[in-house]
């Protein structure tokens, strides 16, 4: 289903798009910050009026970091909403819900940092030479598991497709050396939006 979509239809959210997804975000971190409220949806329909491409139903992470610290990351592969919704409701729970770390704390805001990446839709991988690092995000399904890597994260430690695929494989806790042929590897490509890019700063 994700391989019939339209691959060249790359994310590529403008200044102004991008900055009211970032102001979304901004909102849903707050209201989820003490009480887990997640933003209403009346002010994600009412921020995205005049940015139609926020209303196309599109996959996003958001990853939360406080003092430059990762202290949450949350996302949503397939496109089962608009792009504002998921970044909205990804963000909102990023702070609480990744079992990985403490909720994030009322008086850390001043120091939290967010970013988003929006994704484009999956494509298969056939041969391990059409990942290109920094350029793709890959994601692995093996016997119930599942793991996924954004970009980034591959071109921000050096690694090159062996260790990617290495610590992709941590990830989804698959605990043995399997083929390719035996997995189910997708690659994706993603629009990195940095709030701190943005003048909007959480109070």
């Amino acid at each position: 289903r994700w391989a019939a979509m339209n691959q060249a239809n790359l994310p590529h959210l403008d200044f102004s798009q991008q900055a009211m997804l970032v102001r979304l975000v901004r909102q849903a971190i707050e209201r989820a910050i003490p009480d887990r409220k997640p933003l209403d949806s009346e002010s994600i329909e009412g921020g995205c009026l005049a940015y139609p491409r926020l209303r196309e139903p599109r996959g996003a992470f958001v990853t939360i970091y406080v003092r430059g610290e990762l202290r949450g990351c949350l996302g949503e592969i397939e496109p089962r909403q608009s792009l504002a919704a998921t970044a909205a409701h990804c963000g909102g729970r990023a702070v609480y819900a990744d079992w990985r770390f403490e909720p994030v704390r009322r008086e850390e805001l001043a120091a939290l940092q967010f970013k988003i990446s929006v994704l484009t839709i999956p494509d298969p991988v056939r041969a391990l030479d059409e990942i290109v690092i920094g350029r793709d995000g890959l994601i692995v399904r093996h016997e119930g598991r599942a793991g996924l890597l954004l970009p980034e994260v591959a071109s921000e430690r050096g690694w090159n497709v062996a260790t990617f695929l290495k610590n992709l494989w941590r990830k989804a806790g698959i605990d043995r050396p399997v083929r390719l042929d035996e997995v189910e590897l997708l690659r994706f490509e993603s629009q990195l939006i940095r709030g701190e890019d943005f003048p909007v700063r959480i109070e």
